[in-house]
């Protein structure tokens, strides 16, 4: 892996504060715990706002998914007849209206419940609810609203209360309210009124209402009967002439149709006797027993003339058709006028008249056919032929009667039907008389009522009460639910408690630091410095303006920037080092680590070796980490002499230390990987080499591995004078932390402090919390010293300071050694240590 990827984080940042500042938040900020609840749902808040959404997408489907609820409402008010007095005995309020409780219990009282569903203005919405009062007031329980703005009634003599009810029906809604309303008022008012006042009530509404209802009733029917086409008998019952005259017909064509059933009976038996007789004379004396006659055989003749004579007299019977129009007609007038009308009357004489004669033709009939018989007999005859005439004459009158039956009941049957039509055509007439003659007889039976309860009923003096006014009429219903804005609001509001939880749940089991303090509280270590993120550059060299370290690593920001805020917070970390080592004796040799690949420690300790350096300290950087030689490559070393070679006696110390650019610093890279790096470092040889290079430099900066990868850095520190440990904020990383501190207090290490590498204060992308008072990106561009003749142009490379003869690209600190001879020109490099 290259440096640059332990350099670098996902997030630019800046500098947050100088070395070995342990101080907290200020007095004024927030409480940790509420800062640290806000810090974890914002670094979480992909874990809020997915649930956020899901719960206002869900809200927007319940939204979709409910029904719309209306909702109607009255205003009703509460007036008492008592005044309020207060009762010096008891202490009790007397008078007034009730509180709020009893009145909604009453409210919701089975007698109220009864009435309201009772109500005329709920009978269309009764089938609803099954006819059921039970059903009705269990969702008048849910549905039934009783409010007031004032909840101690006990002293008011009067109260304002809204009343509503929410269904998903509208016209429910206004039934409901306006048949509470109206069960309520009537509730109080029972309660309200005596035996006195409901008498004097009910007396008046019988006058006012119940008496000029019946006259106009009255009146209506009268100018109905002059108007409908009805017959009223002398009973006064309303009589449609046209359905009497059909019942009459009907029982007329009955019985003509079992008189020709029975004549045809009677005309089958006679055509049977005729065509299976052999004898044509028991033939007729069979025919004369079946139709009631005793026929004389011998002495009976006939002549086909006589025989087509007495057919005329008999076709003459036909005549007796104009009866039924008769009948029909008498009928009509007596429905219409009675059966004592004069004109009924004689039309009954005429039919009685009429009848006889029928009946005086028919036996005419008989007697002249008889007479016929006789009056042509003829002798030498044989009364074998005369009988055969006789039964076909007989044969043929039958047919003729069977046929005139037939005739008459067709007539009635198309009378019949015209008649139903016009009956029908006066149902409407029947049912609108009826439906008056109802109302007439409940309006009567009602005043009756009231004049027998006036008679019966004693008088009482009339006591105080409550009365109840609406005073708003049954608002129509509106539209009250549901509300999108509730939805989404309610399902964001769980989906954002959900997110909470889960970023707390996350928050906890990251395991990290969130703030230096902990840093400080874990290992009982100050923080050195927080280097925030670096973008490596290189400025190219140029003919006239050559760069001495274009082949350095380009993460060494204290060489290629030096004015950048890493390079700063380096040379913090280098004034801290100095202030710590000057209180121990020989302290020069400093270690740096880190808990896991990838902190930056390679790339910490090449910047503090160079920034020490530039400080004008003789330094020496050696690159111990023996399996991935970071600093070597970093330096572009990798082909020259190293450690390696020094301890396995291939060269002296001296071959394997090589130049740098910069003037001040040595390097002595890792040379060959060995097999066995960690009992390398084991070697006495490693230790006798710290105490000679101790003698030739005044720092020496140790570059170890990661050490709770590998045993090599804990090796080293028990032969160093200081360990800087180099950490980067990730998850798991203060378990890691403690547990490198704790091996390296195992061998008793000097630890003089932590580098928080890669710190993004800015956007605390990995939710750890700097601190700082200085925030050197600021104000980079505007401090320095300006000149009559010019400043520092952005871009212009400045004049370097010259300590004993070498350029360094800073001045020496205060615990530096002093130059032998400083060279300065007219401009400075405005980079001071802090």
């Amino acid at each position: 892996m290259s440096i640059s990827s332990e350099f670098q984080s996902d997030h630019p940042g800046t500098y947050q504060s100088p070395a070995g500042n342990a101080s907290g938040m200020s007095a004024g900020g927030p409480s940790v715990d509420s800062a640290d609840l806000l810090a974890s749902v914002w670094r979480y808040r992909w874990a809020v706002l997915i649930p956020a959404v899901l719960g206002a997408m869900v809200g927007f489907i319940v939204f979709l998914k409910t029904p719309e609820t209306f909702a109607s409402a009255t205003l009703l008010m509460f007036e008492s007849d008592r005044p309020v007095v207060f009762d010096n005995l008891t202490g009790d309020v007397v008078g007034g209206v009730p509180p709020i409780d009893i009145l909604r219990s009453q409210l919701f009282s089975d007698t109220v419940i009864q009435d309201a569903f009772q109500n005329e203005n709920f009978e269309i919405f009764r089938e609803q609810f099954d006819e059921n009062e039970s059903v009705f007031a269990e969702v008048s329980s849910e549905s039934l609203s009783f409010e007031t703005d004032i909840q101690d009634t006990q002293s008011a003599s009067s109260l304002v209360a809204a009343l509503s009810f929410e269904s998903t029906n509208p016209e429910l809604c206004l039934g409901a309210v306006r048949s509470y309303s109206a069960a309520i008022q009537q509730f109080f008012a029972k309660k309200h009124k005596s035996s006195r006042t409901e008498l004097l009530r009910l007396i008046t509404v019988a006058t006012d209402q119940l008496q000029p209802k019946m006259s106009e009733l009255e009146q209506r029917y009268r100018d109905f009967r002059t108007a409908a086409p009805l017959v009223w008998n002398e009973r006064g019952e309303a009589v449609n002439p046209h359905r009497e005259r059909q019942l009459y017909l009907t029982e007329r064509r009955s019985e003509l149709f079992e008189q020709s059933r029975q004549k045809s009976i009677e005309l089958a038996a006679i055509q049977s006797i005729a065509k299976e007789g052999k004898d044509a004379l028991v033939s007729l004396s069979i025919i004369g027993q079946l139709v009631g006659k005793t026929f004389d055989i011998p002495e009976v003749m006939q002549t086909r003339e006589d025989m087509r004579e007495g057919d005329t007299r008999l076709k003459q019977l036909e005549l007796d058709e104009q009866l039924v129009p008769l009948i029909i007609e008498r009928n009509k007038y007596a429905a219409e006028f009675g059966e004592q009308h004069p004109t009924v009357k004689q039309l009954d004489v005429e039919l009685k008249m009429m009848k006889s004669e029928l009946k005086r033709l028919v036996t005419e009939q008989a007697e002249r056919v008889f007479e016929l018989m006789e009056k042509n007999k003829v002798e030498g005859v044989d009364p074998a032929t005369r009988a055969k005439e006789a039964v076909e004459v007989i044969l043929f009158a039958s047919k003729a009667e069977v046929e005139l039956l037939n005739q008459q009941i067709a007539e009635l049957d198309q009378q019949i039907a015209s008649e139903k039509s016009e009956a029908v055509k006066l149902a409407r007439y029947e049912q609108e008389n009826n439906a008056m003659l109802r109302e007439i007889d409940r309006n009567r039976e009602l005043i009756d009522q009231l004049e027998e309860q006036m008679a019966r009923v004693e008088l009482t003096e009339e006591e105080g009460g409550v009365r109840v006014v609406e005073l708003t009429a049954p608002s129509r219903a509106e539209l009250v639910g549901p509300s999108i804005l509730k939805m989404l609001g309610i399902g964001t509001f769980l989906g954002l408690a959900m997110g909470c939880g889960l970023a707390l749940l996350l928050e906890k089991n990251a395991n990290t630091f969130r703030d230096p303090d902990e840093i400080t509280e874990a290992i009982g270590v100050p923080i050195l410095t927080h280097i925030p993120f670096f973008k490596g550059r290189v400025r190219k060299s140029k003919p006239d303006h050559p760069n001495p370290f274009e082949k350095l690593d380009p993460y060494l920001a204290v060489v290629h920037q030096p004015a950048s805020v890493p390079a700063e917070a380096i040379r913090s970390c280098r004034t801290s080092i100095f202030f710590d080592l000057s209180n121990v004796p020989g302290g020069k040799i400093i270690q740096v680590t880190s808990p896991l690949p990838g902190d930056g420690k390679s790339t910490v300790a090449g910047n503090l070796a160079c920034s020490i350096a530039q400080s004008g300290k003789k330094t020496l950087l050696i690159d111990c980490d023996l399996r991935r030689p970071q600093i070597t490559d970093n330096f572009d070393a990798a082909e020259q002499l190293g450690l390696i070679d020094v301890l396995n006696g291939h060269c002296e110390h001296i071959d394997a230390i090589h130049q740098t650019p910069l003037a001040t610093l040595r390097l002595m890279p890792s040379g060959p990987i060995p097999a066995n790096p960690a009992e390398a470092l084991t070697l006495t040889e490693m230790g006798e080499l710290l105490e000679l290079l101790r003698d030739e430099f005044d720092y020496i900066i140790v570059d170890t591995p990661p050490l709770l990868v590998v045993t090599d850095p804990s090796i080293m520190a028990s032969l160093v004078d200081a360990v800087v440990m180099t950490l980067k904020i990730r998850r798991k990383s203060k378990p890691n932390l403690k547990e490198a501190a704790g091996i390296l207090r195992t061998v008793g290490a000097r630890v003089v402090g932590v580098v928080v590498n890669n710190s993004d204060e800015s956007s605390s992308s990995d939710g750890y919390k700097g601190y700082g008072y200085y925030r050197y990106g600021r104000h980079t561009s505007r401090y320095y010293r300006k000149t009559k003749e010019s400043g520092p142009k952005a871009g212009q490379p400045r004049t370097p300071i010259v300590v004993s003869g070498r350029a360094v690209g800073l001045r020496a600190s205060a615990a530096a050694a002093k130059p032998t001879s400083i060279a300065t020109s007219s401009s400075t490099n405005g980079t001071d240590d802090v």
